[in-house]
Formats: C-alpha cells, structure tokens, sequence
C-alpha cells in the first residue's frame, strides 16, 4: 500500500529544510525532495548567503592587512591565494550542511533526493538517483528557491561571463572583472574582488545603486566603492557584448569605447524556480514566474503553501525562515498571518548597508522628516579607522515614531536590528533617547542622533 505523507516539503533551503524541520519535530510524516541531503540549506548555504560572506571575510581581513600602517603597524600583504579562500568557504559551507543533515536525521526527516513536479494537486513525481517515484501527500509546501536571472543578450558561459554561483568557485583571480548590477549582489562582489586586487568596474542601468532603496543611499554608497578605486557607472544601457578566449568587452550605449576585462559578472538579479515544477497540473496561480499565496502562505489550492523565493516577497534568507514559521504554524493547526513590513535589508559591501522599514518614496511627501548621524562624529568609528557611512531616520512628524531606518558604515548589519525593534514596536524618539546606549559603540550614534534631534 502507498505511503501518504502528511507533508510533503519541495525545496531544501531556508524556507524549505526549516518547515521540513520543525513539521518532523512536532510528529509530522515529512517527505523533502532535494537533491540529497548534500544540498540541504539550499541556495542561502552553497552559492548566497553563507557562501558570499566567508569570502568577504577573507577579503575584509586582507584589506585590513593592507591597511595596517593606519595601525601603526609595518606589514607587507602576499597575493591572496584564491584558491585557498574557496577551500576555506568550501570547509565552512561543508560543516553547516553536516548540521543540518544531523538535525534532518534526528527529526525523522526523510529526504527523497532529486527534483519533484506536479501530477495532480496531491502528488509528486520525483525523478533522481532512486529512478522514477510518486509521493502523495495530504499537505505540500514549495519552497524551490531561485536561481541566477540571466540575460538573453548576455549569455552565461561559465569562462568569460560569469553568474554569482560560478563566480564563487573561480580558483584565479581575474585582473580585470566586469560586474553588471548594482544590487546587492553585485555591490557585494565588486567588494569582494576589488580587495583581493582585481580592477573592478560596477554597471548599473538604474541611476543609481541598490535602486531599491533611497537615492541617497546609493549615492553615498557609490562615493565609499569609488574612494576604494571601484569605477561606477549608473544609469548606463548596454549595447553590445564581444568576448575572445581570452577577454570580454562591453559597449555601453552612447559610448563606442569598449570596457575591456577578463571577466564579467552577470548579478541582474534572481528568477524563481518554479518552471520545472508543473503548477498547471495542481491548479495552482502564479503572477508571473512567482506564486501567488495569501496572508498564510496558501496557495490558489488551500493544501498547498508556497514560501522563500518563490512567492512575492523579498528575496531574502532571513524573509524565507519567517515565512517557513508562518508556514509550520498554520500547518500544525494555528492561525499565523505574514508581516513583512519590519524586515531588514542588508548588504555585506565595504562599507555595509543595512535598512528596515519604509523608504522616501513609500512615504507621502511632508509626512515625515530625514534626520541623519554621521560615523565621523563617532568615537567609536574615530578610533576603528570607519569614519564613512551615516545613520539615517525618516521619522512621522505626527507621532514622532521611526518608520524607516538606514545605515551606511562599518557593521551596518548588526546595528539595523535595534531600529527594526524600534519600527516594529512604535517606539518614538522620544522613547529611544531614555535609552542609555555604551560608550564608546557604534551604536551609541543612533542614542546620539535621538537626543541632539528626539
């Protein structure tokens, strides 16, 4: 007789293993389709999140070391070794998905490796190393990630242009790299790179960085890659692409002298995985590429959820585990509705940007005030030699409370998390300013700014 799962999990990233997880713990039949337990956390721990970060660790303790004369100490940096540095972030990612798997055993979860699809809206075929099998479920959850977005002009071939998963297992470090985005990703990588020593140029098409939030931010940011010898170019059309075996040159539109490098990053974003997966045949809705869900996470079918990267939310690690709560909640028979509105944005760029809650335009115009606390005031960032960077608030004039929160500068994505309390709970300027912050911090700036302006 056929087993029936009481849930079926598609997709072992964050949203999917931490659903996957907590389901089996609470005494659920849980089947996840992944490739196999290797692969378990998803994009976030081999090609985003954990991955990027263990280089820019890498690359932020070499920059440090070439700057140590700043410090008063005489030391002369080597060539980075790439090679070791990808075999450093191999070893990291490695140890946290053996954590996972130990978690996955000891829950009872069972992993059926290889990709699932649609049959009906209760069953899921599943083609892998185990050869054809159906699953059939009481409950499902997609949580299939996404993937690098491409671009039909610009072809990825795996040599000269490069997505971001490839890009974190180059072994040799191109002289001259290209980067096409300036989102996070792509303000990340020009980090990256441009400390281990590579000659960096970051193009972007909207006028100016990380677009999605404020301008100011972007400009601000901009000035910080450009004093660190990154060329930024904004508001920019591509108009052509040539490549050789041994380089790559781009056209920009209105300029007929081609950048010329050894490679190009391709960072214009992700696309949800969600094409292979047959939704037609569970009869399930999309908008676009994404899955349509409501306030719970339900699908157009109210036994199928949908949760991470592919729904309508922030591509986000952090955004993926609070749905997978919300998911494993309403499963095991609460009522949790979706919250998106305090959670933060953060890029991992030198220097950090981190922002929470609402941004200039989501604002009606005369409704609040941009108040702002530069790190070059701060004694803290004095002493720390990270003097670029501002904390900035947009606060209601009516009631006097945060709805929105920037900062730019050294640990940006660690002080957000103080702000996004602050949004999350209405607490008013007044309130923050009762709050006796150490001396010296970073984050005494922001009890700083509350004060001279609260």
């Amino acid at each position: 007789m056929e087993k029936i799962w009481d849930v079926v999990v598609l997709g072992g990233g964050p949203a999917g293993v931490m659903s996957a997880l907590k389901l089996a713990m609470s005494g659920k039949k849980v089947c996840l389709v992944e490739q196999g337990p290797q692969r378990l956390g998803g994009t976030c721990l081999h090609e985003g999140c954990m991955a990027t970060k263990s280089m820019l660790k890498t690359a932020e303790v070499y920059q440090t070391i070439k700057q140590a004369e700043e410090y008063g100490i005489e030391a002369t940096a080597a060539p980075l070794n790439l090679h070791c540095t990808v075999m450093r972030k191999n070893d990291h990612l490695k140890a946290l998905n053996t954590r996972l798997q130990q978690m996955a055993l000891q829950s009872g979860l069972h992993i059926q490796p290889g990709h699932g699809s649609f049959v009906s809206p209760t069953r899921i075929a599943v083609d892998g190393p185990d050869g054809h099998v159906e699953l059939q479920a009481e409950k499902i959850v997609i949580a299939t990630g996404s993937r690098p977005r491409e671009l039909d002009e610009i072809p990825i071939d795996g040599a000269r242009i490069l997505n971001s998963n490839q890009m974190l297992q180059q072994t040799r470090l191109p002289e001259r790299l290209l980067i096409i985005g300036g989102g996070a990703i792509g303000c990340e990588f020009a980090s990256m790179f441009q400390a281990f020593g590579s000659d960096v140029t970051l193009i972007e098409c909207a006028e100016h960085l990380l677009p999605r939030e404020d301008r100011d931010t972007g400009e601000t940011l901009q000035t910080s890659l450009e004093q660190r010898d990154i060329r930024v170019l904004t508001g920019k059309t591509i108009a052509r692409v040539n490549k050789t075996e041994t380089q790559v040159g781009l056209v920009l539109q209105g300029n007929d002298q081609p950048l010329v490098a050894d490679q190009m990053l391709v960072a214009v974003g992700r696309k949800p995985n969600t094409d292979w997966l047959d939704l037609a045949a569970a009869g399930i809705d999309c908008d676009g590429e994404a899955i349509n869900v409501n306030d719970q996470l339900q699908t157009s079918q109210p036994h199928i959820y949908a949760a991470g990267d592919v729904i309508n939310t922030m591509m986000l690690a952090h955004s993926a585990m609070l749905e997978s709560d919300i998911v494993a909640a309403n499963l095991l028979g609460n009522n949790k509705t979706l919250n998106t509105a305090v959670i933060p944005r953060v890029v991992y760029s030198f220097p950090q940007v981190a922002a929470v809650g609402l941004t200039e335009r989501e604002l009606p115009e005369d409704s609040y005030r941009a108040l702002f606390q530069p790190f070059s005031e701060s004694a803290k960032a004095l002493v720390d030699q990270r003097l670029e960077g501002h904390i900035k608030l947009l606060v209601d004039n009516d009631s006097n409370t945060i709805c929105g929160a920037t900062i730019i500068g050294d640990h940006a994505t660690e002080l957000i998390h103080e702000l996004a309390l602050t949004i999350s709970q209405d607490i008013s300027l007044g309130v923050l300013k009762e709050v006796v912050h150490a001396h010296p911090t970073l984050a005494e700036s922001i009890w700083d700014l509350a004060r001279h302006q609260g």
